[in-house]
């Protein structure tokens, strides 16, 4: 009878949803930010922008004039799929919105 060896599906399962893992070497004192950040980044928190992406699409938001001034709200952006930073102020909003 066969002892050991490697088995298919064995073993504990990544916490990851972008799939394998790789070690890499960092700064010890940004160890916890790169952390952070990188968990936003998997559970899609964080949106990345480039250099070439500075067009804001305001399809389908409302825009307001007061005192000759426009504006839009922040929770409408929210609503439209926008992502805000400070993650905070997102989740301040949205909160808001939802009282």
């Amino acid at each position: 009878m066969p002892r050991g060896g490697t088995r298919s599906n064995a073993g504990a399962k990544s916490k990851w949803r972008h799939g394998k893992t790789k070690t890499i070497r960092v700064p010890e004192v940004l160890v916890s930010q790169i952390l952070e950040y990188s968990k936003k980044l998997d559970d899609q928190q964080v949106f990345v922008i480039t250099e070439s992406s500075k067009v804001l699409n305001l399809s389908g938001v409302s825009v307001y004039t007061v005192s000759g001034k426009k504006f839009v709200y922040v929770s409408d952006l929210i609503k439209l799929g926008y992502n805000i930073e400070p993650y905070r102020l997102a989740l301040a909003v949205s909160m808001e919105s939802n009282s």
